[in-house]
């Protein structure tokens, strides 16, 4: 049976980071702009570490694992969230076990087009995870039906996000520590938030494999 694959939407994801070399095999995939346009190959560069720490924090969860990376953003956590749209549409098309999404917007702009990459994503049999809020505010996409939504709770032990019945749906409550080891000796550049989807995440690869 071949390793779960799981598309990380990120900053990049550095395949010698200590948490991940010889554990993961990492996919570069491309880099995506807010016109759609992509630079091939240089999802294996990781210029932020967020992305990295994503991919270690998903990795803890499983023994053997494919990570496929597409990068959205550079030095910096934040981008055109255009460039996202057209990432996670790239990602659908990979036959992945589920993309992990650490990062979203408040803002209502995109919604349409996300409410397509859900009805997209359940076609395929995908589970897109994202954070379903951000500063108190409603998160897209993790808020809309059709993602996996996650809430940063750290009443939650790390290694066991729990699903939840949240108001009218299901919402994953994860921890926002990382689990042990995950950082391979290197102090991990993302917390919060980032690490409760990217613990979904690693969830739901060790479930498929299950």
């Amino acid at each position: 049976m071949p390793p779960p694959r799981v598309v990380v939407v990120d900053s990049g994801v550095d395949p010698g980071h200590p948490g991940l070399r010889g554990r993961v095999e990492v996919v570069a995939g491309p880099c995506f702009g807010r016109d759609g346009a992509i630079d091939a190959g240089h999802g294996g560069e990781d210029l932020l570490g967020h992305g990295s720490a994503v991919a270690a924090t998903v990795a803890a969860f499983v023994e053997q694992l494919e990570v496929v990376s597409l990068r959205v953003f550079d030095r910096e956590p934040v981008c055109d969230f255009r460039a996202v749209v057209h990432a996670l549409r790239h990602a659908l098309t990979l036959d992945a076990t589920c993309v992990n999404l650490s990062l979203g917007t408040t803002s209502l702009r995109h919604r349409d087009e996300l409410v397509e990459v859900a009805s997209e994503a359940r076609a395929r049999g995908v589970r897109v995870v994202a954070p379903a809020s951000y500063g108190g505010l409603p998160c897209d996409p993790g808020c809309l039906d059709g993602f996996e939504g996650v809430v940063a709770d750290t009443n939650v032990p790390p290694m066991v996000p729990e699903l939840r019945k949240h108001g009218d749906r299901w919402v994953w409550f994860a921890s926002p520590l990382p689990p042990r080891d995950a950082d391979g000796g290197r102090k991990l550049r993302a917390r919060g938030d980032s690490l409760a989807v990217a613990a979904v995440s690693g969830l739901l690869a060790r479930t498929a494999t299950s």
